[in-house]
Order: structure tokens, then C-alpha cells, then sequence
């Protein structure tokens, strides 16, 4: 047998109709039987054998709960809380809690059969009593909870579309100020408010594409300046710039045709191939004609005239250098034939402030001729178009070479291409674009307008808002009802009405809570009159 334990507020609440989830109005119209048990046989004898069947029959308006066979230090033992209550002379007894008082039914003197028969009677004869009154505000009570239901819901629908209808007279709004004036898309989509969800996605869409023609626009504009770069040009070096920037040009790439792909391809292709390797490797041999031990080992045939020429603090080793920077850059400069000896001598010799020629012609014939046979060999091996000795040192640029037939036969095709690939709808494809905006614009406008025009819906709820407000007002007779019940304990011999010192609440420890029925009344008339408020 399972008793309420100390603390227990849950059993408790229950015991005395105080059910904070499961209340219902019709609790009032019951009682509450507390059996009290104390250490007499029958105080024992009871709780032990019709505890299990009554706290199982107990529910609805009619409770009963035991409170024995528990240490007589527990607050809620029987003689503790009869203690509390000021009820100690009638143990053990069944306290009656009703909204006609308190009432109290020593049972020392009976049986536990006789205190069973005499509890279980009054059960089934309030239930028979009060079925009708029972039956009438279950149904009102059930009743106001569907209509509250059905209210909020019609509610909920009228706040919807009335936020619905707010949102359409601001995008109305909106849009209409959108009309007024040529759209900046990326000022209108950084404020999107109050636009439609549809027109705002198609404004996306073209603004997308809008940076999709300026992209475009762009890349053509590059493929239009690489056309004109490789245009004409023999220089190798700069076409080969040109294509490694269209390479690397994804967005360009992407706008040429099949055949200008093909045509990249190509030009990479043969202009990737290296045909200077021997050039480079005739050049780097070259070098060795006209070192700074070669130019010093001859500059010891006029050192005492070069000698002269030394600045004051200037060490030999820096002199000699000194000198060798003037040999080099007037030997790079002497066109590639006979005449570059003499020309290199003459260069020197202003270099070093000769003044007696024919002692410096008889110093540097030796190296003149050194020079002849070297500049002759150049001459005799070196590719068409070099010009000048300098063309055939490692050490300066070489000539711009012109391009194969092959070449330039490529070259040509790419240039051919680019000008062919270069997009030329963007301006007519943006114009399209921006034409459409406004004509979306309107398209909404027109819409939404349209929807605000139409008819508002008829408001629902109209019966139900009605019959729940009658039902308020008969919340008002609901005092006298409780007072009309009928509680057969009253009539039973034995049962006295008693002052208790502390209400059966206060001693478990159970806060009465607030009356359901004013609860009820209170919800169902905050729905009627939001009802009204909405379909004013």
C-alpha cells in the first residue's frame, strides 16, 4: 500500500483536488476523505485492508488519501497531522474536506468493515446525486476549452493576415518609390526590405548577370590589347609575354571559340620551343675571345702609355678594370667587320689622352691584329641579323631576330582569332538587362496592388466568440452550483463539523493555488474580447 510521503506535494495536491495539470472546476463540487490512522487496532486494521481498493477508487471529485502506518515523527503521520489540525482527540478518523467545511467521523468505536461501508456509501451516493451537475459543467468546461481553441486559432489566422496585409502596403510602398527613379541594384539589394521574395531573387539574377558583362566586357577588352601587342611584332620575347598573359587569363580564355583555343594552343606550342639554345652556346664561346686576362695580358704592350692615365690614389688592379670597362663597351659598339679594330684603338686611345699616334699605333699593332683575326671569326659564324660585336658577347643583348615564316604564320593566326573572339553583344546584352528591371518591378507593383484591391476575407469566429461569452456569464452561476451539490457525509451519524487550526492545505505543506473555474473564466474572456479587438 502506497501512502504520501513527507514532501510529497504532488500526492498531496491530489489528495485535496489540488491538482496543478489535471484541475478541473468540477473538483470543487467534492471532498477529500483524510484517513487518520493512529496506533488503535482499528487505526491499524483499516488502512491496511481497504487502503489499496479506496486509494484506487479514489478520483474525480471524490479523493481519498491515508495518512497512517508511517513513524509518528513524520509530519504527516496520522497523529502528527491530526496534531496540526487540532484534531487529535477524534483519532482515528476520517477527515472530510468540502466546500461546505470541514468535517470529521471518529471511527474508534467501529470496524474497519463498518468505516468502509460507511466511506464507500457516500461515494457512490454523491456520485448518484450529482451525475447531472457533474455531467453539466464537465461539458461546459470542455466546451469553453474547444472554443478558446478554435479562437485562438481564427485569431492567429486574423493576426497573420493582418501582418500579411502590414508587409503588402509596405511593399507597396517600396516598390512604388522603386519605379520612381533608375535602380542602383547593389544600393536596392543591400536594403531589401519590403521587397517581395520573388522580385528580390529575380534582382539578383540580373545584377549576376550584369557582373557577368562587366567580366566579360573586361576579358574582351584584354583579348583586344593582346591583339594589338602580337600584332606586327617580331620581338620573341614579347610575344612570348603575350601569350603567357593569355595562359594564364581564365576568364578570357573562357570567351574564345573552339578555333582561337586552337589557335593559343598553336602559337604556344611553337613559341615555346626553344631555338636560341645555339645561339647562347655560340655567344658563351665568344665571351672567352675578350676576357680580362686576354685585355691585360695585351694591355702590357702600351702600359707605360696607359700608365699616364692613372688616377691619383688609384690602385693598378682598380686601373686596369677601369680600363678593361672602356675596351668592353668599345668593342660592343664597332659594327661587325674589319673596321671594329681600328675603331676599338681609336677608343682607347681617347680613353687613355694619347697624343703621340705613331708611338701608339707601333704599341697596339700587335693586339690590332689579335683583333682583326678575332672579329673576322665572329663575323664568319655569326647569325644573320647580327650586326654588331656586341650582338656576339654573352655579356649585351642580342639583336631581335625575325621570326621564321612558321612563326609569324602563327602569330598572325592568333591575332586573327582575338579579333574574331572579342565579344562585341556585351553593350546590346547589359541594355536588355537593365531594361528588364523596371518591367519586373512594375510586374510586382501590379501584383501586390492588385492583392490589397481584392475583397477582404469575412472574419470567422463570429458564433464561437458569441457562444463562449454566454458561456462566460454562466461562469457566473458556477458559485451557487458548487453550492448545490450534495455531499451524503453530512447526513451520516457521527460526523461532526469541526474548527481546525490550520486548513488541510497549510498543514501538507500545499499552497491552495487559484480557483479553476475563475482561471477558465479569465482565459475565455481575454479570447472574446481579443476577438473583438481584431474584427473591430
Amino acid at each position: 500500500m502506497v501512502f504520501p510521503a513527507p514532501g510529497a506535494e504532488v500526492a498531496h495536491r491530489r489528495a485535496l483536488r489540488l491538482d496543478e495539470n489535471a484541475r478541473s472546476i468540477t473538483d470543487r463540487f467534492g471532498w477529500s476523505a483524510l484517513v487518520l490512522g493512529d496506533d488503535s487496532a482499528v487505526g491499524r486494521k483499516f488502512p491496511e485492508r481497504y487502503g489499496d481498493e479506496l486509494t484506487a477508487r479514489s478520483a474525480g471529485p471524490v479523493r481519498i488519501a491515508f495518512f497512517a502506518g508511517r513513524p509518528a515523527a513524520e509530519s504527516v503521520a496520522g497523529p502528527e497531522l491530526a496534531r496540526r489540525l487540532g484534531l487529535s482527540d477524534h483519532l482515528p478518523c476520517l477527515v472530510v474536506v468540502a466546500e461546505a467545511g470541514v468535517h470529521v467521523l471518529p471511527f474508534r468505536e467501529r470496524s474497519a468493515a463498518d468505516v468502509h461501508r460507511v466511506l464507500t456509501g457516500w461515494m457512490e451516493e454523491f456520485h448518484r446525486a450529482n451525475v447531472g451537475l457533474v455531467a453539466r459543467w464537465t461539458a461546459v468546461e470542455r466546451e469553453i476549452h474547444r472554443l478558446v481553441a478554435e479562437l485562438s486559432g481564427s485569431l492567429w489566422a486574423a493576426r497573420e493576415r493582418s501582418a500579411r496585409v502590414r508587409a503588402e502596403r509596405e511593399s507597396l510602398q517600396r516598390l512604388e518609390s522603386l519605379g520612381a527613379a533608375p535602380l542602383d541594384l547593389d544600393a536596392v539589394l543591400a536594403d531589401r526590405a519590403g521587397l517581395p521574395w520573388a522580385l528580390t531573387t529575380a534582382l539578383y539574377a540580373c545584377r549576376d548577370r550584369l557582373r557577368e558583362l562587366d567580366a566579360v566586357e573586361a576579358a574582351g577588352e584584354r583579348m583586344a590589347a593582346a591583339a594589338r601587342d602580337l600584332s606586327g611584332s617580331d620581338d620573341r620575347r614579347a610575344l612570348c609575354r603575350v601569350l603567357g598573359r593569355l595562359t594564364e587569363d581564365t576568364a578570357l580564355r573562357r570567351l574564345l571559340t573552339p578555333d582561337g583555343a586552337a589557335a593559343l594552343t598553336a602559337a604556344r606550342a611553337a613559341f615555346g620551343r626553344d631555338d636560341d639554345a645555339d645561339v647562347r652556346e655560340w655567344r658563351a664561346d665568344n665571351g672567352k675571345l675578350f676576357t680580362l686576362p686576354v685585355f691585360t695580358a695585351a694591355r702590357q704592350a702600351w702600359r707605360w702609355i696607359a700608365d699616364q692615365g692613372r688616377l691619383p690614389r688609384e690602385s693598378p688592379a682598380r686601373h686596369r678594370e677601369r680600363d678593361f670597362d672602356a675596351f668592353t663597351r668599345a668593342l660592343a659598339a664597332q659594327p661587325l667587320g674589319p673596321a671594329a679594330a681600328d675603331g676599338v684603338l681609336a677608343a682607347l686611345a681617347a680613353h687613355h689622352g694619347v697624343t703621340d699616334e705613331v708611338e701608339w699605333t707601333a704599341a697596339t699593332a700587335g693586339f690590332r691584329a689579335y683583333l682583326l683575326d678575332a672579329v673576322d671569326r665572329l663575323r664568319a659564324t655569326a647569325p644573320a641579323g647580327f650586326t654588331a660585336v656586341g650582338h656576339c658577347l654573352p655579356t649585351f643583348a642580342p639583336p631581335v631576330r625575325p621570326l621564321t615564316d612558321d612563326l609569324r604564320d602563327r602569330r598572325d593566326a592568333l591575332v586573327r582569332a582575338l579579333r574574331r573572339d572579342v565579344p562585341g553583344a556585351v553593350a546590346d546584352d547589359r541594355r536588355t538587362v537593365l531594361a528588364a528591371v523596371p518591367v519586373l518591378v512594375e510586374e510586382h507593383r501590379a501584383r501586390v496592388a492588385a492583392t490589397l484591391a481584392g475583397p477582404a476575407p469575412e472574419p470567422t469566429g463570429e458564433a464561437q466568440a458569441r457562444r463562449l461569452a454566454e458561456l462566460v456569464d454562466l461562469l457566473g452561476s458556477y458559485d451557487a452550483a458548487v453550492r448545490s451539490a450534495v455531499h451524503p457525509h453530512l447526513s451520516e451519524s457521527g460526523v461532526v463539523a469541526v474548527e481546525v487550526a490550520t486548513s488541510p492545505a497549510d498543514a501538507l505543506g500545499v499552497p491552495p493555488g487559484e480557483d479553476p473555474a475563475e482561471v477558465l473564466r479569465r482565459v475565455a474572456a481575454r479570447t472574446v474580447a481579443e476577438h473583438r479587438g481584431t474584427h473591430a
